[in-house]
Parts: structure tokens; sequence; C-alpha cells
């Protein structure tokens, strides 16, 4: 009995533990909790923001440019020869004024020529008027020939009637033919002398035409061993000195004029295409020109005058040239310079001025409104450096984002900071 008992228990507890762990686990999940499932929490993105201040805006285009002179002359020898002399002023950096000397070179051979030029046109000068005095004589000459040749050819003709009227012999006739012959050859050789003589006076006119272009052309060559500034300007590049000879057509020194000094400027398709559309357009629109140098500024008022006549093919934009109006003789300001250029831009009506980074796609802008983003429709009017010019669905005072981000779109919680 008491096995049989033991035996009933050994299989009995193990049964009544699984059936009580069952019972638990059970009544544990019935009474367990509930615990509400949530989202993930909305993350806010901090950004930087600008207010819209709606206006007429006027802003510059910002470029840099290069100093050049209007009149850039490379002057040369126009006669050879050793150089006598230099101006006072003739060094590289030196400063000259209009007609001042910058070499001589020896004129002696120079003015021999003249010389003998102006002897050459005297001598055919003279040879002119001898021959005209000798056509003169020969032409009342052939007056008086002409005359006894009427006087022999009536006097025939008298002695023809007579011999008709059997009142003369032959023989008259026959004398009165001979000397009609004389008197009408001397007449056709003074003829002939006379004709001869004017074409001797028409050569000899050609003898002093040449005469008088080499008298000319010696004279030129006589100033030009005086080589002078045809204007005022600096001179660079000095390749002569006293002593050295010089060729025809050598390189002697470049001058630069000084009193008229322009700005080169580089301007973007873009930005000469409104300067040019603009009421004001683009010849005489103002431009302010700094130039740096070392630590001090030296600021000068331009003008806009012409732009190339061809478009940069390496950059595609527009070459414009602005003449300095003031402050060039005053400050030592070069050729070659690189000045910093602000141009006045057209005006953009009621028009906002934000950072570029504000422009989304090239047509929005986000504005905040209760801690959101709220898209805005734009037009782009201009780059301005770092910025843009908009106008479109904005109002004045609103902020706009200039933060951009990947996620950045309608809607999307932020933060201004």
């Amino acid at each position: 009995m008491a096995r049989r008992r033991y035996r009933f228990l050994k299989i009995a507890l193990p049964l009544l533990t699984v059936v009580c762990a069952v019972l638990a686990v059970g009544y544990l999940r019935a009474t367990k909790p509930e615990i509400e499932r949530t989202g993930p929490a909305e993350r806010e993105r901090p950004i930087a923001a600008a207010t819209v201040k709606i206006a007429d805006i006027q802003p510059f285009i910002e470029a840099f440019g290069e100093v050049v002179a209007q009149r850039d002359v490379e002057l040369r020898a126009l006669v050879a020869g050793p150089v006598v002399a230099v101006g006072e002023n003739f060094v590289n950096g030196g400063t000259v004024r209009a007609g001042e000397l910058l070499v001589e070179i020896d004129p002696f051979e120079y003015r021999a020529r003249v010389t003998e030029a102006e002897a050459a046109l005297a001598e055919a000068r003279a040879l002119l008027a001898e021959t005209a005095a000798e056509l003169g004589a020969e032409e009342a000459g052939l007056v008086e020939a002409r005359t006894q040749l009427s006087l022999a050819e009536r006097e025939l003709a008298r002695r023809e009637d007579l011999l008709a009227k059997g009142t003369a012999a032959q023989k008259t006739v026959d004398d009165a033919l001979v000397r009609r012959s004389e008197r009408t050859r001397a007449a056709t050789a003074t003829a002939q002398r006379a004709a001869g003589l004017r074409a001797r006076i028409a050569r000899q006119e050609a003898v002093i035409a040449r005469s008088e272009v080499a008298l000319e052309r010696a004279g030129r060559d006589l100033a030009s061993t005086r080589l002078v500034a045809p204007f005022d300007g600096y001179l660079t590049g000095v390749t002569a000195a006293l002593g050295k000879r010089l060729g025809v057509n050598d390189r002697v020194v470049r001058l630069l004029d000084q009193a008229r000094l322009d700005i080169r400027i580089h301007l973007s398709d873009a930005d000469y295409g409104r300067l040019v559309s603009s009421a004001a357009g683009l010849r005489g629109r103002p431009v302010e020109v700094t130039w740096r140098a070392g630590e001090r500024n030296f600021p000068f008022r331009a003008e806009i005058q012409r732009a190339d006549g061809e478009a940069d093919a390496a950059s595609g934009g527009i070459r414009v040239y602005a003449r300095i109006s003031q402050g060039a003789a005053e400050v030592p300001l070069r050729p070659g310079a690189f000045v910093e250029v602000r141009i006045p831009d057209r005006v953009y009506r009621s028009a906002a001025r934000l950072p570029e980074t504000a422009l989304v796609n090239g047509d929005t802008v986000y504005a905040v409104v209760q801690g959101r983003l709220e898209p805005r429709r734009v037009t782009l009017l201009a780059r301005v450096g770092n910025d843009v010019v908009v106008s479109g669905a904005i109002a004045d005072g609103e902020p706009i984002a200039t933060t951009r981000f990947p996620e950045i779109g309608p809607g999307v919680r932020v933060e201004v900071r």
C-alpha cells in the first residue's frame, strides 16, 4: 500500500508542478499592464533665417579691372644714325611733355642731303627759266617767219596773175616760188624748235617736281633726327642710349598716355545684358574704382565709355572700358595696375535681397511659419556676390530659411537660431 502511494506521488507531483507553472504564466499574462505604443519623436532642425525686406533695390556689380592707357605708342627710329643727344627725362618711368626731346640722331648727313636737294631744285628751276626764254625767242621768230611766208605767198600770187596777163616773165614766177619755199621751210623749222622747247619745259617741270619731293623728303628726314614726345605720358621700355647707333625702325621707347587712363573690366554675359537693357544704358554709367597700394586705398571716379567689339572667346563675357575722370594726376597710377570696381546695377522694383543659400531649386524659398517651413515661389532677378535678388510670393518682415539640408521641404519642423 505504501509502495503504491509512493509511486502515485512520484508521478502526480511533477504533473502538478507543470500545471501550476502554466496557470501562473497565464495569470501573469492576463494581469500584465498594457504599454501604449508611440512613434519616434519628431526631429527639430536648427536653422538660420533672414528677414525679408521689400524695397527698390539697386545692387552693385563688383569686379576687378586692369588699368590700361588709351594711347600706348611704341616709338621707333625713322632714320638711321648714332644717337648724339637724349632728353633729360629719357629714362624708364620718366614723365615727359608733348614736344619734349627724347633722342636726337646725328643730323650731319641729313642736313647735307637737304642742301644738295635745294641745289638740285635751284638748278632745275634755272634750266627751266633758260628754256622758257629760248621758247619765247623761237615763238617770236615763228611769228616773223609766218609773216614772211604770207608776204611770199602774196608776191607769188601777184606774179602768177601778171604772167597770166602776159606782162611778166616765167622767171619772176619761179623766183617767187623759190622764196615761198624758203619761207615755208624757215617757218616749219622755227615751229619745230618751239615744239622741242615746249617738250623740254614739260620735262624740266617734271624734274622740278621730283626735286621738290626729294627736298621735302630730305627735310622730313632731317626733322626725324629729333624724336620728340607726341603727347604727355610715361616712358617705359627704353632701349636707346647716347652713342648707340640706331637703324631705321629700331625700337626706341614706349610712351603711355598719362592723361587718358582707362579701366578694362570683364563682365559676364548676364551682367552685361542687364546693364545694356536697363533704362540708363551702358555708356556713361558711373564706376567706383579703388586702387589698393599697400595699406592705403586710393579712390577714383570713372565712367564707362565703350565696350569691346567682340566677346571674349575664352570666357564668353564682354570687356568694357571706363575712363578715369579725376585723381590720376595726383596719384602715381600706372597702366597694368589691378583695381577693384563697383558698378551700379539696374533698379529692381519691389524686390528682396537674400543670401544665396535661401534659394532652393532656383525658384523657391521657405518661410518659417510657427516653427515649420512653408514654400514660397519666387523669381530670380539677379545674383550679387553671395546674395540673390528675388521677387514673388514673399511678404515684408517674413523670416526665410537660409540653411540648406537634405530633408528641406514643406512642413519640416525647424528652430531659428
